[in-house]
């Protein structure tokens, strides 16, 4: 018999070529399956936190108006008429306060700073708040860059992106001027009563979620800017013209009210499927890319009559 000598070296078998090839292969395979259920989880945990956000924004609207007595107005300034061309801050400001995020408020001030001059275009100075990204008007599945980088809004580049809009009302005919009241709970200047929603609060919407897409739609919390005719012209022009008041509030209409269709103003999220809004009452509510845009837009109204029946 023989016996292997002290402290000689064993050998060890080593992976063949062939056997390795089959190990990552295997390993592939595994991260092929694991990654869309991987993607599933955090896409469920991105619209449970984009909910939550517009249910946190509706509810802040609520203390809001409890304090003040109306539903925060979508843009607040000195405009008197239709055609009065002011910068204002946004309804995201003035609900701030109600969505934890009274400090941001206090730097804002806009109590007593108003957002820019209040006559005219006028250039505004951006300030470091205003640059700000709430994670309350962020939708974790956009992933937009957290400032405002619209070719069209130069005046007010890199301000805060939002997600979420204002609904002032539904469609009608005519020039959309920014202080017309669209029969919505939000517009310019508006100071709409919980008792104002005659058609019932839980059939009324009042903000939809919206996405950023460059060159194309830009979405602002903080302020915004109002044309003369709910448009922006910039002097220079390199630049043209581009929808001003869509940022911040719009409309229900055929086009607008197509989720995730492909006009600029359209209401939608990265969400697969469709987007989420939130009504007078506090609820919020999927609304799926297939829905009927003729059902959807006369849920933008608060006194019309009309009870919408949907199942969206």
């Amino acid at each position: 018999m023989s016996h292997s000598a002290p402290g000689a070296a064993r050998r060890l078998r080593a992976f063949t070529l062939i056997e390795l090839l089959v190990v990552i292969a295997i390993i592939a395979i595994l991260i092929g399956l694991l990654l869309p259920a991987v993607q599933k989880v955090r896409e469920a945990a991105a619209r449970t936190k984009c909910s939550n956000n517009v249910k946190q924004q509706i509810l802040g609207m609520h203390d809001y108006a409890s304090v003040v007595g109306h539903y925060p107005p979508a843009i607040q300034n000195a405009a008197k008429t239709a055609g009065d061309v002011f910068p204002g801050w946004g309804w995201g400001t003035l609900i701030l306060p109600y969505v934890e995020q009274a400090p941001l408020y206090t730097l804002l001030n806009p109590d007593r700073v108003p957002f820019g001059p209040q006559v005219g275009y006028a250039t505004v100075a951006v300030t470091p708040p205003m640059q700000a990204a709430p994670a309350v008007f962020r939708c974790p599945s956009d992933p937009a860059p957290d400032r405002n980088t619209f070719r069209l809004d130069r005046d007010t580049d890199q301000l805060g992106l939002a997600n979420y809009r204002a609904v002032c009302g539904t469609d009608s005919t005519g020039i959309f001027y920014a202080n017309e009241d669209r029969n919505g709970v939000m517009w310019q200047n508006s100071k709409v009563k919980f008792t104002d929603v005659t058609d019932g609060t839980s059939n009324t919407v009042v903000i939809g979620e919206c996405v950023f897409v460059q060159d194309k739609a830009t979405r602002k919390w903080a302020a915004i800017w109002v044309g003369h005719t709910g448009y922006y012209c910039s002097p220079d022009a390199s630049i043209g013209c581009g929808v001003r008041i869509s940022d911040n509030m719009w409309h229900l209409d055929d086009a607008s009210a197509q989720i995730n269709g492909t006009a600029p103003q359209a209401f939608g999220s990265r969400h697969p499927g469709g987007a989420f809004f939130g009504f007078a009452d506090g609820s919020v509510r999927f609304f799926r890319s297939s829905a009927e845009p003729a059902t959807i837009k006369w849920l933008g109204a608060r006194a019309d009559g009309r009870v919408v029946q949907y199942d969206f």
